[in-house]
């Protein structure tokens, strides 16, 4: 009874985890508001509407995505106009300082023209600093790369390590372009362009504008907080393209060799949520405009996603609910199958064979001993004695006396042929006085023998 009453209970609790399941497979997918800016999601902060449109800015057959880190797409890219040195140590170069945050008090102040619009540095518009001299200056001496190719990073944060930072670097300065939408950027990389950085959290939305269209104003929410960029230390040529409502300088150009490095720091922009708005949406393409129009693009999804086939099937199921509750329904099954079948299960029992009766093996043995041994006296001896037995048992006949009318009666029990059960019993009777007993004579009494067996048993 109490086996009834747990069987019904696994079962219900079975069909109750996959109505469970059936229902949330059903149910209306619930908004994805995290932050992924994967180019596959079209979710509120995915760049799915942003990676269809970049078509419309460069030609969409030199549009490739990346899974990959940046040593691995760069190195061919950069190996075939730089060799690097082993031994080489990049944290000892000259522009590998750190430098500690800056505050809102490191920046300059800046006014409004009236008259233009525009924001003006006091020193005037994108104006820099003179020079001393030019830490990249080096990249001039190097031959001029036939196609120039743009790598865009559009996410949270951006990292890197020390050895995807020299090959980018050095993809920038042989002409190509980066362009990094984050609000947190790698530490190493600023301090190697010496530009610091600033945020402030829990901020609401800001109003931002581009420096080229300064008439328009933007406004958009951050994911972590406001980030402004500080440049007052850089020593190459920067140029500032777009400021917030409190003057913060949120995107610039750095020259860096032969090419340039775009620092956005709101990614935000480019979001489907954004895109999707028609006083939005342009912010984000008139930011990408600044690429080369004819330039290659390498759109990055691995600091998203990870490198291709990264994971397990496992990872696919989990970030699929309904096969993620199919999972935990098998799971759960499986726990209860093997917790259940582990108390009731009855120990093996093992297999007692039979004795096998050899006793047919025993006589073929035997009989081959004396086969060999030629002792043909002895073999029929013991297979008339087995003949004489088997009539006794099966047809009820005394043995004592053999003439003509036990020879007529067991012919006509047995079927044989009774000139042949004549023959038989005469061999026999020859043959029993011999002292030798010839090949020839006995072969013909056991073929005799042998058919007066098939005889019996065909009949």
């Amino acid at each position: 009874m109490k086996d009834k009453k747990m069987i019904t209970l696994i079962v219900v609790i079975v069909l109750l985890l996959f109505g469970l399941s059936f229902a949330r497979s059903k149910a209306p997918k619930p908004v994805d508001w995290s932050p992924t800016f994967i180019n596959s999601k079209t979710g509120p902060y995915g760049t799915y509407i942003t990676y269809q449109l970049l078509s419309d800015i460069f030609d969409k057959k030199n549009i490739r995505v990346t899974r990959m880190p940046v040593y691995n797409n760069l190195n061919k890219n950069v190996g075939e106009y730089l060799t690097y040195d082993d031994s080489y140590s990049y944290e000892d170069n000259d522009y590998s300082d750190t430098y500690e945050e800056s505050t809102v008090s490191d920046y300059p102040d800046y006014e409004t023209d009236s008259t233009t619009g525009h924001i003006e540095e006091q020193v005037g518009i994108n104006s820099t600093p003179e020079l001393e001299y030019d830490p990249t200056s080096w990249y001039a001496d190097l031959d001029n790369i036939s196609d120039t190719t743009s790598y865009i990073f559009i996410n949270t944060s951006f990292t890197l390590d020390k050895l995807d930072m020299e090959y980018m670097l050095d993809f920038v300065g042989l002409g190509n372009n980066v362009f990094i939408s984050a609000e947190t950027i790698d530490r190493k990389l600023m301090d190697t362009l010496k530009i610091k950085t600033d945020a402030k959290y829990f901020q609401t939305d800001t109003v931002y504008n581009l420096t080229d269209h300064s008439a328009k104003k933007y406004s958009f929410g951050s994911i972590q907080g406001q980030v402004k960029f500080n440049t007052d230390s850089c020593k190459l040529s920067v140029r500032p393209l777009a400021f917030n409502n409190k003057k913060d300088t949120v995107f610039i150009d750095v020259k860096y060799g032969k090419g340039h490095i775009y620092l956005h720091s709101v990614p935000s922009a480019f979001a489907n949520v954004n895109m999707l708005q028609t006083g939005k949406y342009d912010f984000g393409f008139r930011c990408l405009s600044y690429l080369p129009k004819n330039s290659k693009i390498i759109w990055d999804e691995y600091q998203k996603q990870g490198s291709l086939g990264e994971g397990s099937d496992f990872k696919v199921m989990l970030n699929n609910p309904p096969l993620r509750v199919a999972l935990y329904v098998i799971l759960i099954g499986f726990l209860l199958f093997m917790l259940f079948r582990s108390k009731r299960i009855q120990r093996a029992i093992p297999i007692i064979k039979p004795p096998v009766n050899s006793s047919l093996e025993f006589l073929g043995t035997i009989s081959n001993l004396y086969y060999r041994k030629k002792d043909f006296n002895t073999i029929l001896a013991k297979r008339h004695a087995y003949f004489l037995d088997y009539i006794r048992k099966h047809y009820y006949m005394p043995t004592e006396n053999i003439d003509n009318e036990f020879v007529n009666v067991l012919s006509a029990k047995s079927g044989m042929n009774k000139e042949k059960l004549s023959e038989l019993f005469h061999i026999y009777k020859d043959l029993s006085t011999l002292a030798f007993i010839e090949t020839q004579p006995f072969l013909r009494y056991n073929n005799l023998l042998e058919e007066f067996y098939r005889t019996v048993k065909n009949k």
